[in-house]
């Protein structure tokens, strides 16, 4: 009997002491668990910390690039409408150029007309020609006169129709080259249609007494034209001041 109690009181001290153990093993795991579950929940604090500064910067962002996407629309507006009016400009100089050039080719053709009129002229006086075609000569050189300082003004050169056709038939067929284009590919002639010249019109080149090319009239103004020279006509280099006469 006391055997017996002995040992149920030495099983349960032990067990006790079993129990007791268990509870000081799960007190410390409980603390181990608590402990990292407090470090767990302040990273992922300190992580929604950082996504929420995140999300901020790349709000920031978003509306920089939608700026600077404004911006550079504004700019590409900008450049297309600056290369609009730069081309525009170049158009117009371009016209004012060509326009230039016609001027200057009709008044340098308007002032070897009169000159070359001047000299029919005075050849008419010494002849003794009849007072009618003198006449018909100071008419001419008049309108010449007048449109030359028109010309001159910026107004536009009126067309010499009126004039004494007596005067232009004297003269009808000669001209001379008033300029040479390069190379020999074209020249510049004061024959206009207030002479009776007409595109296709042909036109022998004379040095003195020898042709050295053959021009055909490709644009005709009133008071000078512009013929292009055939290549295989031409025999020497063409200068300013050479004759030229119309092809039979």
């Amino acid at each position: 009997m006391h055997r017996t109690l002995l040992f149920l009181c030495t099983l349960a001290i032990g067990c006790a002491a079993l129990l007791g153990g268990l509870y000081f093993r799960t007190s410390a795991g409980k603390k181990e668990v608590e402990a990292r579950l407090v470090d767990e929940s302040n990273r992922a604090a300190k992580l929604s910390a950082d996504l929420a500064v995140t999300q901020a910067q790349s709000k920031a962002q978003t509306a920089r690039i939608g700026t600077l996407e404004s911006d550079l629309n504004d700019t590409k507006a900008k450049l297309t409408a600056a290369t609009s009016r730069a081309t525009e400009l170049d158009r117009n100089l371009t016209q004012a150029k060509n326009a230039l050039a016609v001027h200057e080719l009709n008044a340098r053709a308007l002032a070897a007309e009169l000159e070359a009129l001047r000299r029919d002229l005075a050849g008419s006086r010494a002849s003794a020609a009849s007072p009618q075609a003198v006449a018909a000569y100071k008419a001419t050189i008049a309108e010449l006169e007048r449109q030359l300082a028109a010309a001159g003004s910026g107004a536009a050169a009126v067309n010499a129709a009126g004039a004494s056709t007596a005067v232009f038939s004297s003269r009808a067929g000669r001209a001379s080259v008033l300029t040479v284009g390069p190379g020999n590919a074209f020249v510049v002639l004061n024959f206009g249609t207030s002479r009776g010249a007409q595109p296709g019109q042909k036109l022998d080149i004379v040095q003195g007494t020898t042709p050295v090319a053959t021009v055909t009239l490709s644009d005709v103004r009133p008071n000078f034209s512009i013929g292009q020279v055939s290549p295989e006509t031409l025999r020497a280099d063409l200068q300013k001041g050479d004759s030229a006469l119309l092809v039979p």
